[in-house]
This record gives C-alpha cells, structure tokens and sequence, in this order.
C-alpha cells in the first residue's frame, strides 16, 4: 500500500469515525426528545383527568327506578341502590355550580346527558361525592305532563328554559321535604375546588 493510499485510508476511517458519531448523537437526541415529549404528554393528560368517583358526579342507578308521587324520597337509604360504572356527570365536565339557582355550567353539552331519555315518570339518579351517595332525584323529559315532587333535573329545552347548551339546573318544587341540594359536603367540595359561584 502506498503512502497516499494509507493517506486516504487514514482520512476515510476519521470521516467514517466522525459519521458515525454524528449519527449516534443525533440518535440520543431523538431518543431524548421522544422521551421529554412523551412525559410532557403524560403530564398533561394527568394534570385534566380527574378518576371517576371523585368530586360531585351523577350516576344513573342500574335498575331504572321512576319517581313516586307518594315516597318520602329524604328518608331513602341511598347506599342500598345500586349504581352504574359510570357516571353520566363526571366531576372534571363540572365547571362552576351557583348555589341559589343550583344551575351548573359544564365543559360539555347538556344535550350529551340524555335526560330526556326517561319515562314521563323521571329516571332516577343519584348524586355523589367521592362515589358516596348524598341524594337521589330525576330525570325529568319535558314532555311529561306530571309534576316531580322531588329533586328533579328536567330536559333542556332551547327557548323555553333560558339555559345555554352547556347549562343544565337541578330543580326542587316539594313544600313537603327539605331541599337536599345544598349538603354541606357538596358546598365544601365544590368551594374547596373553586367551581363555586
């Protein structure tokens, strides 16, 4: 081999030596970048995922219960009744709650809770905190012609209820039982939170 061969040989090797570096810091580069990325997905998602069963959230029971005019609905013993896995409110779609009008805004549409998805004798559900059930009421469409004498969230309707779309209100009319709808564990929760108005 000549001198000039062993020259180029010398040059193509350190070339070859330098590529290879540059590949290789260019891979941990990815490879961190990806990692950094993925974390900072992970984070995120974490930070707006509040697990179902914490806060105030709403749960349709597993048998569909109706509403009776004559049940003392106060008295009910609620852990008895049996939920659905999921809650039709989560707490995270929760965004403020107004303790007079008791008229909650939410992060989703109003129309995605299908209350009027009911017999003209409501469908019960329960209210929950942390997955412990405070009250039990009704949802309520709009074409029923008889009244709820129990806490009841009826079927928005566009023009009649003055709620925008992302607005639903729990209602109360009985003069004959307290109004379960401002337990204090709910007001703390929900002040401790700041998704009171």
């Amino acid at each position: 081999m000549t001198n000039e061969e062993k020259e180029y040989q010398i040059i193509f090797s350190k070339q070859y030596e330098i590529i290879n570096n540059l590949k290789l810091q260019n891979m941990k580069t990815k490879l961190i970048m990806t990692v950094l990325i993925g974390l900072l997905i992970i984070s995120c998602d974490n930070s707006n995922d509040i697990k179902i069963g914490n806060g105030l959230e709403i749960y349709l029971t597993k048998t569909a219960y109706i509403s009776n005019l004559q049940k003392d609905y106060s008295s009910m013993n609620l852990d008895t009744v049996v939920l659905q896995d999921a809650p039709i409110l989560k707490y995270k779609d929760i965004s403020s709650y107004d303790t007079l009008t008791h008229k909650l805004t939410l992060a989703i549409s109003h129309d995605s809770l299908k209350i009027g998805q009911a017999s003209v004798y409501g469908r019960m559900f329960i209210v929950t905190i942390d997955k412990k059930p405070i009250y039990c009421g009704f949802k309520w469409p709009i074409i029923s012609s008889i009244p709820c004498n129990w806490v009841f969230i009826e079927e928005p309707y566009d023009g009649l209820d003055n709620l925008k779309d992302n607005e639903i209100e729990i209602s109360f009319q009985s003069k004959q039982y307290t109004d379960p709808r401002n337990d204090k564990r709910i007001i703390d929760r929900l002040k401790k939170d700041g998704k009171l108005k």
